[in-house]
């Protein structure tokens, strides 16, 4: 019988021989003997794991890009990343170069053990990705949009009315906000409260997903043969968590479609962006891995919708609240254009530039996406004399794109009139924040027109309705306000 010294002794050698392997193999896929892109030196076995921490890692890598250069490479384990910091090399690879550039980063924790091959698999194809996003572009169109305008305006007013209720518990508000909002729009089903379950199961799942689409973040995506670990294994928490986070995403995926399938066939569904892609393709029954596809996709587009603006929304109050002199010239700018009659509405969106100039700064100040979702390369590649391997996870730096000095003087500063010329039109010679924050490279999110709009109308609202102000402690005295961003994929 084997002893825990002889397991320990033999993970060792299988790690030092895969080690040894990877660097052979990585060596007769270079013939020409290319250099890696520049990066910090590489320890044995482990390589730059050390170089970069978990809580903050765009933090680090703007930094070690002082020294490094816009584009660098880090070596973990057996996986090589590669992290660019500059929108002209990402425009070079993920763009010009997308055929060997646009796979996504296929984790064992997520593919495999969360069960989201099919989902990964469906951005990965680039024939199917392309009649999907053809799909999900018609029906989160500005055009297709406006049909929902009277169900975005209503959410917003109930966002308000919790907010006066409770303003303490704005964390809580804006995130039901945003998941009533989408879980409306997207499947017609409408949430009463937190408790409900659709929202549960979303949250537990998109949790689980931030964790594992990191790259590394588990040691099973070093070490896939790890995934054969039983799960009462000590140690084997990774697999208990997988197995959970698999279930949420079962359930997320599954029950608002199923409702929205279901009330179309008894006839009484809710216009939504299901009943349209459904009454596009003709009917309900569409062929099952056509559904299973679309299932997916819709998911994934929620989840990413809540987990993005909710802390978008966090990110604002923090703004208004430290900075009361903008609050004022944004609440100023509402008195004048919309009145006091009435709440904002997206018509009033081209009147308002200087409510448009806060949420771009908003958006480029603490951007809740600092990297954008990894890229994974399909062949070899050489760039500027360098070498890129097959496999290499590639990260376009967002965070550092967004504070770069040059084209945001002082970019530490919250500054909505960056963007505004003198006569206080948008300034559009300076590179919008949102073309970073929603989707680097040739595959930007479909639903971004849906995200604007209600990071727009939110804002404005909430601006025209309230003051910002500190809260109080026991003593009367203002409350400092303190702000950090949760580590994520998507923070």
């Amino acid at each position: 019988m084997l002893t825990l010294t002889d397991v320990v002794v033999s993970g060792i050698l299988f790690v030092t021989a895969f080690y040894l392997w990877s660097i052979r193999r990585s060596t007769e896929n270079n013939p020409n003997g290319l250099h890696f892109p520049p990066g910090p030196p590489t320890l044995p076995v482990i390589g730059n794991l050390l170089d970069v921490g978990d809580d903050a890692p765009w933090l680090d890598y703007s930094t070690l890009s002082a020294k490094y250069g816009d584009i660098m490479h880090f070596k973990i384990m057996n996986l090589h990343v590669v992290v660019l910091s500059s929108m002209e090399i990402i425009a070079d690879l993920f763009e010009k170069r997308g055929a060997i550039y646009s796979d996504r980063y296929q984790s064992t924790m997520l593919t495999e053990l969360m069960d989201m091959k099919t989902a990964v698999d469906l951005t990965n194809n680039d024939d199917r990705l392309r009649r999907y996003r053809t799909i999900f572009q018609q029906h989160y169109s500005p055009a297709a949009l406006r049909k929902y305008d009277d169900v975005q305006f209503e959410i917003t007013r109930i966002l308000l009315k919790r907010l006066k209720s409770s303003p303490g518990r704005f964390y809580d508000h804006t995130r039901f906000f945003f998941a009533s909002l989408i879980m409306t729009i997207t499947y017609g089903v409408h949430i009463e409260d937190e408790s409900n379950e659709y929202l549960i199961q979303a949250e537990e799942w998109q949790y689980g997903f931030n964790q594992a689409a990191q790259p590394g973040r588990f040691w099973v995506d070093y070490l896939p043969f790890l995934k054969y670990v039983p799960a009462w294994l000590p140690g084997a928490q990774f697999q208990r968590l997988a197995a959970g986070w698999r279930q949420n995403m079962y359930n997320a995926r599954d029950l608002p479609y199923n409702f929205a399938k279901a009330s179309m066939e008894e006839g009484s569904a809710q216009p939504s962006v299901v009943t349209s892609i459904l009454d596009t393709l003709g009917n309900t029954h569409i062929e099952e891995k056509q559904d299973l596809e679309i299932r997916w996709a819709l998911a994934t587009a929620f989840g990413a919708g809540v987990d993005t603006n909710s802390p978008t929304l966090h990110v604002f109050f923090y703004a208004m609240l430290t900075h009361p002199e903008f609050q004022k010239r944004a609440q100023a700018e509402l008195d004048r254009v919309v009145g006091s009659s009435r709440l904002p509405t997206l018509e009033d969106r081209p009147n308002l530039p200087y409510i448009e100039a806060v949420l771009k700064e908003v958006l480029r100040w603490e951007p809740v996406t600092p990297f954008a979702l990894p890229h994974t390369t399909t062949s070899n590649d050489e760039y500027r004399g360098y070498y890129i391997p097959k496999g290499a996870v590639v990260l376009g730096n967002a965070w550092h794109i967004l504070h770069d000095p040059v084209e945001y003087p002082c970019p530490e500063q919250f500054r909505p009139h960056r963007f505004l010329n003198d006569d206080g039109t948008m300034n559009k010679d300076i590179l919008d924040p949102s073309v970073v924050a929603f989707g680097i490279g040739r595959r930007i999110c479909p639903g971004r027109f849906l995200s604007s709009n209600s990071l727009f109308i939110s804002m404005s609202s909430i601006l025209h309705t309230f003051n910002i102000v500190p809260a109080l402690d026991a003593d009367g005295k203002p409350i400092k306000a303190e702000f950090r961003l949760k580590p994520g994929m998507i923070w």
